[in-house]
């Protein structure tokens, strides 16, 4: 079984989509800023988008992925394909509607900070009443990412956030150029196209779908067999792999009682949630299917290649990102975002977010493989235990922290909830003796921490004893060096590797 090919492909179209997803938030901070539009903004968009990376990132497909490879025939999963999406749309109807009729009860629950202020509050309401039916055209795009992973056309489901990101940014560049910045005109601009996109990628995978044979049709669903199995999974895997969502749902509400604090929040968050996409999501989807298979055929090596191959893989990655952020923290944030109404102040206060959550990098994307082993094999009962007993210990070290260093404690409550997650599913995996840890992966570990931190070593070295400083009046001369920074840091990393022998070329064109 091949996981590099298809995980090229998935992170090649993840890579294309953050890059835009970069740019699209280079004009939202140069058009709003960090201060009260920009709050109010992204507090609206935040109903949405916590749905779209607990369901559109692979958490729905947790549930439906396992159960549809256990159908031997295409008619039997092209029936279970029709069930499962017809009950969805109706489910989606149902909550899509109470949502918009309750908004100002759910916005005073998300942003209680605002609702002293009756103008923001108020905006907040209007702009996630427009914003919220994202919901439904991103739930169903899910399924039917879903249906196209499991039929090996990883290219297309993973390109859908691509549409999105150009939505927004063509919008924003009609507002610069319009000279409508930082106004409540923008944001509700801004906001629809938000919307309109998520109907655009649901139209385009309707018609993958078509194209490789499965077509739902709508009607009055019935409580069935598969419907049941898929709700006994459902639930659970959208609490537990949805976990670093609910996290940072509950920071925005914490956070709404600070001044700016959300924004800082959200800025880090953008940053830090590229390599949790490229690594952590884009494993995930690649071994679930084939996990779900090689555990349906009983093919024990197999399981335990797979296995072994994705979480070495997810470290050789995730280290070293985690090292490079904290270091280049100020000035990807300087050099990113510090324009218009953006100032030098916000690149500092939200570097220091990001610090804290590149340091809890490594345990979110880990936590997406881990899980997997366990959803892979219909076990979402441990997952969902520990989920919640990390949201419970993230909102009490926020709440503690938030008093005392306000944002930052928010930041730091998230990234060490990860890290208990991650030991909690580890030492469950090994009790369960779905995972063996080997003396060999240990060795290999500490091979990859001081691989990053020779990495680090080096860049130290660039920044401060030669002419390559992110210091210049030019933006295009710092991002241009920002750039050489993280190349040199890749190639310096990766020879590294490859003289570690942590990893080897020839298996890498094999896939």
């Amino acid at each position: 079984m091949k996981i590099i090919k298809p995980l090229i492909k998935i992170s090649g179209m993840t890579l294309v989509s953050r890059v835009l997803g970069f740019f699209r938030d280079i004009l939202i901070a140069a058009s709003l800023g960090a201060g009260g539009i920009a709050d109010v903004f992204f507090v609206a968009m935040r109903f949405p988008n916590i749905f779209r990376r607990v369901l559109a990132e692979g958490t729905l497909n947790i549930s439906f992925i396992p159960l549809f490879s256990k159908k031997i025939t295409n008619d039997d999963k092209k029936i279970f394909f029709k069930e499962i999406f017809n009950f969805i749309f109706w489910i989606l109807i149902i909550i899509v509607c109470i949502f918009e009729l309750f908004m100002p009860f759910f916005v005073y629950f998300l942003a209680p900070g605002f609702i002293e202020d009756k103008e923001k509050f108020d905006l907040i309401i209007q702009l996630a009443r427009i914003s919220f039916p994202y919901l439904f055209f991103i739930s169903l795009v899910s399924l039917l990412c879903g249906v196209l992973n499991s039929n090996g056309k990883f290219t297309l489901a993973a390109s859908m956030p691509i549409f999105l990101n150009l939505s927004m940014i063509v919008t924003l560049l009609i507002l610069i150029n319009l000279d409508a910045p930082n106004s409540e005109q923008s944001v509700f601009y801004l906001t629809l196209s938000f919307s309109l996109s998520g109907l655009i990628q649901l139209l385009l995978c309707l018609y993958g779908c078509y194209k490789n044979g499965y077509i739902p049709n709508i009607r009055i669903p019935n409580i069935s067999k598969s419907i049941k199995d898929f709700l006994h999974l459902c639930f659970p895997a959208i609490v537990a792999g949805g976990v670093i969502q609910i996290n940072i749902l509950i920071g925005t509400i914490i956070a709404s009682f600070q001044d700016s604090a959300v924004s800082y929040l959200y800025y880090a968050d953008r940053i830090y949630q590229l390599p949790l996409a490229l690594i952590g999501i884009s494993i995930g989807i690649v071994l679930l299917p084939q996990l779900s298979i090689a555990i349906k055929n009983e093919t024990k090596n197999n399981i335990v290649t797979l296995q072994d191959k994705s979480i070495n893989l997810a470290l050789i990655l995730a280290i070293p990102a985690s090292f490079g952020l904290m270091f280049l923290s100020y000035d990807i944030i300087s050099v990113l975002f510090e324009r218009g109404f953006f100032t030098s102040e916000d690149s500092l206060k939200t570097s220091r977010a990001l610090i804290i959550f590149a340091a809890g990098l490594p345990a979110f994307i880990s936590i997406k493989i881990f899980q997997t082993l366990f959803f892979a094999r219909e076990n979402t009962k441990k997952p969902l235990e520990y989920a919640i007993y990390s949201m419970i210990l993230n909102a009490l070290i926020s709440i503690i922290l938030f008093r005392n260093i306000g944002y930052m404690g928010i930041a730091i409550g998230t990234s060490i909830s990860a890290w208990i997650n991650l030991s909690l599913l580890i030492n469950e995996s090994i009790k369960q003796k779905i995972y063996f840890v080997k003396k060999s992966a240990l060795i290999q570990l500490l091979k990859i921490v001081v691989a990053s931190l020779l990495m680090i070593i080096l860049l130290y070295g660039l920044k401060n004893f030669t002419f390559l400083s992110i210091n210049s009046i030019s933006e295009i001369v710092n991002f241009l060096t920002l750039i050489i920074y993280v190349v040199i840091g890749i190639i310096f990393y990766g020879i590294l590797c490859v003289q570690l022998k942590l990893i080897e070329l020839n298996k890498i064109l094999e896939g």
